[in-house]
């Protein structure tokens, strides 16, 4: 029986974790998953925190003006909302 390379097989989960993550998405944005790629590199963000950033963004018990200190708090989400925006401009 041939040993088994645990950091492939996670390499290989994660990678296609990331790719599930950027097509559901994409799906759920209208945005291509080149664009989605695009701006998770210029803003170096983690899927975690998009997520969090998104339900910031969703969330309709809070005022504008608490979303945007919450997401000052997630690390790399204004950067992740300025490339976001940039393609809406």
């Amino acid at each position: 029986m041939s040993a088994i390379d645990w950091n492939a097989l996670a390499a290989s989960a994660a990678a296609q974790t990331d790719n599930e993550f950027k097509n559901s998405l994409a799906a759920l944005t209208n945005l291509k998953v080149t664009e989605i790629d695009y701006f998770i590199a210029q803003s170096n963000i983690s899927n975690a925190n998009i997520l969090k950033v998104l339900d910031e963004i969703n969330n309709a018990t809070k005022s504008n003006n608490e979303k945007s200190k919450d997401i000052i708090g997630i690390e790399n989400g204004v950067s992740f909302l300025v490339s976001l925006a940039s393609k809406i401009v």
